[in-house]
């Protein structure tokens, strides 16, 4: 998903927000609001240890290092050979417990960019139980990440990746990563299930623990048993504004975006038509829904607005429907993707931003967050 055009989004209220996105800059990861799935990079140490191998591995080839640092703060390392020679990569032997990679899925991906004209490099994965796997990428003057998966073998006891210049000259690299399973945006080290999502506000860890990721490291809801627990953010009762970019195409009804305790709210795509209503001793009743089907299989921007006596819901920037409605909530532990204990009414397709203010939006700043997301996320 690319960054922010257009409009800034209202943040007046917000008390509560994800965004799967890119933040501010797409260059630093520092900057964006997701950071990337649960991952660990076995090429945890960057360009600065030993997993950049020195000496006779490099078949007479010899690394330096140009100063200043990538966009990821991580040292950019310069390959000067005039003939094909091969990078190592983490010291031949990977010191990591090995065992943790026994049949495993991986996939190695770096930065690279040629200093002269375009050429094919090189890139293998190799075990000693399965051999060696290679892929060749035509390698420009600009930095590009390049990846290849490969399966390990059953319990090797040796593992490394290289780079293969097969055309000579000058490439520069940096920001190495052998991690299980499909790419993600790059860590050095360890990246925790409450290091992916961040809160728009900053204040509330989201864990991702029990959130499914497609094939491009992006969090998905499978229908079944996904959900992220946010925890009681408080700061709404009487008033409140439900925010989410949605795309689901079937599955149980009910299949809740944002769900509170009981007495709490739930905002949620029903009969395939957008949602808001409450439960508990004092509930504003389910009959607040969209006229526009929403299920779809197509991303749609929806919102739920409450003032204290009405209930508006917004389906891709349009007002659709306004209710009379009374009723105070309670605050308290909220889920995303599930009911409240996390046991049904599980969403099935991607929720890449849900958000919660502690106010009812008005209807321009609605169509100022719609305007916001609609060509970002291609609404």
């Amino acid at each position: 998903m690319g960054i922010h055009r257009g409009p800034n989004m209202e943040k007046g209220g917000l008390i509560f927000g994800y965004d799967s996105g890119h933040g501010v800059c797409d260059n630093h990861t520092s900057s964006r609001f997701y950071r990337g799935k649960p991952t660990t990079n076995y090429l945890s140490d960057g360009l600065s240890g030993y997993n950049v191998v020195q000496g006779s591995r490099w078949n007479g080839a010899t690394p330096t290092y140009t100063l200043g640092n990538s966009e990821f703060n991580t040292p950019i390392g310069t390959y000067n050979t005039s003939g094909t020679s091969y990078m190592y990569s983490h010291d031949y032997v990977l010191d990591d417990d090995l065992s943790t990679l026994s049949s495993q899925v991986v996939t190695f991906s770096i930065y690279l960019r040629r200093t002269n004209t375009l050429g094919t490099v090189g890139m293998r994965i190799y075990d000693n139980v399965s051999g060696y796997s290679t892929i060749y990428a035509d390698v420009t003057n600009q930095f590009q990440r390049f990846s290849m998966t490969k399966t390990l073998g059953a319990n090797p006891t040796r593992i490394f990746v290289m780079i293969d210049n097969t055309n000579g000259g000058v490439i520069d690299f940096h920001s190495p990563m052998l991690e299980k399973g499909e790419a993600s945006p790059f860590v050095d080290g360890t990246r925790l299930s409450t290091d992916s999502l961040i809160d728009l506000t900053k204040s509330t860890d989201i864990d991702v623990s029990d959130v499914s990721f497609n094939s491009t490291g992006q969090p998905t809801f499978d229908g079944t048993n996904d959900s992220v627990v946010i925890g009681n953010v408080g700061g709404y009762s009487n008033q409140m504004t439900c925010e989410a970019v949605f795309k689901t195409s079937s599955g149980a009804s009910w299949k809740n975006m944002l769900c509170g305790a009981t007495g709490d709210i739930i905002f949620t795509v029903n009969a395939a038509q957008l949602n808001f209503g409450s439960q508990g001793s004092n509930p504003i009743p389910h009959a607040n829904y969209s006229t526009t089907s929403v299920n779809d299989g197509k991303l749609h921007h929806g919102v739920a607005t409450y003032d204290g006596s009405q209930v508006k819901i917004y389906v891709d920037g349009v007002l659709e429907s306004t209710n009379n409605r009374s009723g105070n909530q309670t605050p308290g532990s909220l889920r995303v993707g599930s009911n409240q204990t996390g046991s049904s009414e599980f969403f099935n397709g991607d929720l890449p931003l849900v958000k919660l203010y502690g106010r009812a939006l008005s209807i321009e700043e609605v169509q100022q967050n719609f305007n916001t997301y609609k060509n970002r996320f291609n609404i």
